[in-house]
């Protein structure tokens, strides 16, 4: 009878895992992305544990160093709210973004609320161009804009001073 408790209780957080699986938020919860070059964009436990602090722990794949954030949220109820006036105003939060991680790098990422772990979702920031290696083509476009406009300019002065002298050395009619 006491290893069908405990194979009983070693199962029962396993069952309360599902009911809130991380992930990414994605184009079905009306968002382009829920990657960026620096964050991640979770979707929010289910409103079951609505007024429950949740802990966020996320580990960085490539470097194995794990991180820990205490209370980040408190997971919100899914009904109507009204606002002073009287009306009725939907609220919808939609989820909790991960900030100041590093760029292409994978993440292992697990909610924790009270004692209970969601299962682990794996997710990759973007990777963000190197301004280095961006080809800008043409590049001597600029010096021979800068000599155009220099003969331009010089041959401008040169016809403004032509049309002074022609004015004064011009004869007059008398």
């Amino acid at each position: 009878m006491l290893a069908v408790l405990l194979i009983i209780g070693g199962l029962i957080p396993l069952i309360h895992a599902e009911d809130f699986p991380p992930s990414l938020l994605s184009v079905e919860d009306k968002v382009i992305t829920g990657q960026f070059f620096d964050s991640l964009m979770l979707r929010l436990p289910s409103c079951f544990y609505a007024g429950q602090s949740v802990d966020l722990e996320y580990l960085n794949c490539d470097t194995n160093q794990s991180y820990i954030q205490s209370n980040v949220f408190t997971v919100p109820s899914c009904g109507s709210r009204s606002d002073p006036k009287g009306s009725t105003v939907l609220s919808r939060n939609m989820g909790y973004q991960l900030m100041n991680l590093k760029n292409g790098t994978q993440y292992k990422i697990t909610y924790k609320i009270g004692n209970l772990s969601s299962s682990s979702v794996i997710a990759t920031t973007r990777t963000a161009a190197n301004y280095n290696d961006i080809n800008l083509s043409f590049s001597g476009r600029s010096a021979a804009m800068l000599v155009i406009t220099v003969l331009l300019s010089v041959a401008m002065f040169i016809l403004l001073i032509s049309i002074i002298t022609s004015v004064f050395v011009s004869p007059t009619e008398q």
